[in-house]
């Protein structure tokens, strides 16, 4: 009985042991990269395809603006005069006339609303890179909780196995009277917790699964993702001065809106102009008899006559736009320097929780483990003691593999925040 009580001990310490490595489980031949599983949400996600399509249709209207207005092309057919000359001087032909016109704006009027257009394109080539950006987070989030979740649920699933193995024998202790009945409902318990922790486990796995294929553009019915990845803290200096300036040089939002801020100065200034004339230029052919008459050319402007009330309407809207968008970028400078300090904080943060359970949480956890372990084995401590001690150093062990997905979400924030690949 002695043998079978080290023995249980023993297995109970290689578990846990086991439990404790933050690699990830080796037995998928073929777990998802998620380099590649970047590649393919960029090139399929249909959010990112939407916000391309918005750039390339923008693209296309600074062509379209870069041409004229389409000239009208005329013909008159005058019966009536000719009617009229047979009644005076005898029977004549109908006249026919052909006309071309066509209206120009004035010249600076064209170059400003190309430039606004051009503007607007850079702006949405910006929305295009953020989106992008945006969805590798997501992808990145995903992928890093189905990796916790999946070393969660391998130490919840071995752990149940063992403590099942655990339960037999304590029964098979209580009926000769050597354990107390409060051992054996003890270990029940934890085996129940076990079981409702492996099923709210699986639930979440569920969950970030549909989350990434959607991110990917896959079908729901698609086999579920084998994910696995090896934690590892990552050593990166935080200087707060350099990050800023990436994100000032790269934020693809906060460039987006420095082009649309720009788009409405352009704006305001096409809305002065609009106080200046527009042109017409018209020239027509006269035709009687086969034979052809005169010609007639014309050239006209448009005046601003109501100027008061209507050129000077869109100049006062175009103001007011261009302080909304100068207030809106200073908002969202102010927003993204704050989401940038919260990443670098949670990383900091992080970092000290990781060496707090390298250096003191899980040596000691292992160390209160291996002596209840052997204070079991030799009869001097209960069974609930060593139960303790030892979910005490499991939950440091999954707590721990908590905090290196935290931070490498921290990181995968920071990069969304500078906007870019940080090396």
């Amino acid at each position: 009985m002695r043998k079978n009580k080290f023995l249980n001990v023993v297995l109970l310490v290689g578990i846990s042991i086991y439990a404790a490595n933050p690699v990830y489980s080796q037995e998928q031949t073929r777990p998802a990269n998620l380099s590649e599983l970047i590649t393919e949400a960029l090139k399929n996600n249909p959010q990112i395809k939407a916000a391309k399509m918005r750039y390339e249709a923008a693209l296309a209207r600074v062509k379209l603006l870069r041409s004229l207005s389409d000239p009208k092309l005329e013909f008159e057919y005058d019966k009536i005069r000719a009617g009229m000359d047979a009644l005076m001087r005898g029977k004549t032909a109908p006249m026919r006339t052909f006309g071309i016109s066509q209206e120009i704006s004035f010249p600076t009027k064209l170059f400003l609303r190309r430039q606004a257009a051009g503007q607007e394109a850079k702006s949405l080539k910006e929305e295009f890179k953020e989106k992008e950006n945006e969805i590798v987070q997501k992808v990145k989030e995903a992928y890093f909780t189905l990796s916790l979740n999946a070393k969660k649920l391998q130490i919840t699933e071995d752990t149940k196995i063992l403590l099942d193995q655990l339960i037999q024998t304590l029964t098979n202790r209580y009926s000769i009277g050597q354990v107390s009945q409060q051992e054996v409902l003890k270990a029940q318990t934890e085996y129940a917790k076990l079981d409702n922790q492996a099923i709210m486990l699986k639930q979440e796995n569920g969950i970030f699964q549909a989350m990434l294929k959607a991110l990917l553009s896959r079908s729901q019915d698609f086999e579920d993702l084998k994910v696995t990845v090896q934690l590892e803290a990552k050593n990166i200096e935080l200087n707060r001065p350099k990050f800023l300036n990436l994100l000032k040089e790269n934020r693809p939002e906060l460039k987006a809106f420095q082009e649309m801020l720009r788009k409405s100065e352009i704006d305001y200034t096409l809305a002065k102009q609009e106080y200046l004339p527009d042109f017409m230029f018209k020239y027509q052919r006269e035709e009687r008899n086969s034979s052809t008459g005169g010609w007639a050319a014309m050239a006209g402007v448009t005046v601003p006559l109501w100027f008061w009330e209507k050129q000077s309407s869109f100049v006062k809207e175009a103001k007011a736009q261009l302080e909304e968008v100068k207030a809106e970028y200073r908002a969202l400078e102010n927003m993204l320097f704050s989401e940038l300090e919260a990443a670098l904080v949670k990383i900091e943060s992080q970092k000290r929780l990781a060496e707090l359970y390298e250096t003191s949480f899980l040596p000691q956890a292992e160390a209160a483990f291996r002596t209840a372990s052997i204070g079991f084995e030799a009869g001097k401590n209960d069974f609930l003691n060593f139960l303790d001690s030892e979910r005490m150093l499991l939950e440091f062990k999954l707590d721990y593999a908590q905090v290196l997905v935290d931070w490498e979400l921290a990181y995968a924030d920071l990069e969304r925040a500078v906007g870019k690949e940080l090396k």
